[in-house]
């Protein structure tokens, strides 16, 4: 039978977490088939079926976690599903006996001699209501069904989960549970002296400050468990941070004359045509600056500088919960409105959840714009193991001296951040210069 393994679905995963079966036991699987949707540490990707046949069994549930290689699912020619539909429809019904009413002081059970009835009752299984039923109390935590989530929350608050009734598949419990857990116990903990006083001694005047304080010491909370994606973010953002010395150069860009071209190529664009942005055009001028300037187009790695040959610049890409940079490929070597359509499509699928491994590796140099939500400058963490990162603030109409005179232009704060393992404070300076003369001079884009 077709094992479904746990799929590799970026460079740095490790393990991944089923976010939805779009596929359930019992359903034919063709070749291609979407079987699942897996949120990894980048994204969250689509896993297809390698083999045709009936999903036998689902092994990893929705919200759990596997390593690389652990088999999730099975498929197979749907005997099995076929087996246990043909096994419960052969068992026979529960057999249910119901107690004559009392007649000349008692009575046994309805058929039953006087010895058969007290040897049913006493074989006869006894339904423990779910409420009260001690989850695990065989063999521990073992047998308490729950998603690695509610575990973890549940670890963090020193939840007992022999307390909580899940509300998950099979009764598992899931992060909701926790949650509701937490807030019936806030709740508690609110009313609890409220109803102890009802008919008490009212206190002394001057003990209502001190007892008001007491009850607003601790203000309300909400803890919000990170998603794999933002997990692995904070991680390699730390470390960044604690093992790259990073440093800062910065400047002002004149992009009046960039802003003219944009209009004229967006102007010649037929309907439904793919329109050039700003940073199209940022992204061009990083990419035959990062030509001319080879040393920014690097890594550090073990102890060596490594020169990559490609160039290849991811773009910050701000989605619900985390950020991606997907990577467009040769940027030097396209042109703008090239740049353009790829990176609206990568955009696009960074919406939908549907960027692949491909799209997220590979860069050599990134640049993080948030121009269109009016910063006037900021500095940007180095995304790992690249050696520099640009920081692209809001297009601002400034007076700019000209001439000795006072002339409206539309100036760009930008803000390079390196790695000084590889880099120093010059070059870096004459890269930024080399960005900023191809976008005052913006028909340099073009050639």
């Amino acid at each position: 039978m077709p094992e479904v393994t746990m799929p590799r679905l970026s460079d740095t995963m490790q393990e991944g977490t089923i976010a939805r079966w779009l596929k359930k036991p019992g359903d034919r699987v063709e070749r291609g088939d979407v079987l699942a949707e897996i949120e990894t540490d980048k994204a969250t990707m689509e896993l297809q079926a390698y083999e045709s046949g009936v999903l036998e069994k689902i092994l990893i549930q929705e919200g759990e976690s596997a390593p690389i290689g652990q088999v999730i699912a099975l498929i197979g020619s749907g005997a099995a599903v076929a087996d246990q539909e043909e096994a419960r429809a052969m068992r026979p019904a529960p057999q249910t006996t119901t107690a004559s009413s009392a007649t000349g002081g008692g009575g046994s059970g309805l058929g039953m001699s006087q010895e058969e009835a007290p040897r049913q009752r006493a074989t006869a299984p006894v339904e423990v209501p779910p409420s009260t039923a001690p989850v695990g109390q065989e063999n521990g935590d073992r047998l308490i069904k729950a998603s690695p989530l509610a575990r973890r929350l549940a670890e963090e608050h020193n939840i007992d989960l022999r307390q909580i009734r899940g509300s998950g598949p099979g009764g598992r419990i899931v992060r909701d549970d926790i949650e509701a857990f937490l807030e019936s116990r806030r709740t508690a903990a609110v009313t609890a002296p409220a109803q102890a006083g009802v008919g008490a001694t009212p206190a002394p005047p001057a003990a209502a400050p001190a007892a008001a304080a007491e009850v607003g010491a601790a203000p309300a909370e909400e803890l919000v468990p990170l998603s794999r994606m933002q997990t692995t973010i904070a991680r390699r953002l730390t470390e960044s941070k604690q093992t790259i010395p990073h440093f800062y150069v910065s400047t002002e860009i004149d992009m009046t004359e960039a802003l003219a071209l944009r209009r004229q190529l967006n102007e010649s664009v037929g309907e439904g045509g793919v329109k050039v942005s700003i940073n199209d055009l940022i992204i061009k001028a990083c990419a035959l600056a990062l030509e001319k300037f080879p040393e920014v187009n690097s890594s550090y790695r073990d102890g060596q500088f490594v020169r990559h040959q490609a160039i290849n610049v991811g773009i910050a890409v701000d989605i619900p919960h985390g950020l991606v940079v997907p990577v467009i490929r040769d940027a030097n070597l396209k042109g703008v409105r090239t740049i353009a359509r790829e990176a609206r499509a990568l955009i696009e699928k960074a919406h939908a959840g549907k960027l692949t491994p491909a799209d997220l590796s590979g860069g050599t140099f990134s640049i993080s714009n948030m121009g269109m939500l009016d910063v006037s400058e900021f500095i940007a963490v180095i995304n790992p193991p690249e050696a520099a990162i640009m920081a692209v603030a809001s297009v601002r109409r400034t007076f700019v001296p000209i001439d000795d005179q006072p002339v409206l232009r539309d100036m760009m704060h930008v803000t390079v951040s390196a790695d000084h393992r590889i880099l120093y404070g010059a070059t870096v300076a004459r890269f930024l210069q080399e960005v900023k003369r191809l976008l005052q001079n913006p028909f340099s884009l073009l050639g």
